[in-house]
């Protein structure tokens, strides 16, 4: 395996763009994560939804960026915590 290849057959290239169409695609949990959307939806899906909730104020209600996202109000992480968790990335990352 060189080292432009990722596993079986994969290379960086390929999968910058498979990572880059996920993160443009709003209906991959990394497109909605990066959108701020509290769930994964294609437009297909946003428009049935629409559809089968016959009053539209509720269907606003129940949109992926209008409802809050899971794991939103995380607690911060402290600057001590950010100091340790720095020096142990430093630490293990070594350079050959």
């Amino acid at each position: 395996m060189g080292l432009s290849d990722l596993g079986d057959g994969l290379s960086w290239g390929e999968a910058k763009l498979l990572i880059e169409a996920a993160a443009s695609d709003p209906g991959t949990a990394l497109g909605a994560e990066l959108a701020g959307w509290a769930y994964p939806a294609s437009t297909s899906e946003l428009i049935s939804l629409s559809a089968q909730i016959a009053n539209p104020d509720v269907a606003k209600k129940l949109m992926p960026w209008a409802l809050e996202r899971p794991g939103k109000k995380e607690a911060g992480a402290s600057a001590d915590e950010i100091a340790i968790a720095t020096a142990e990335l430093d630490a293990g990352i070594v350079f050959q």
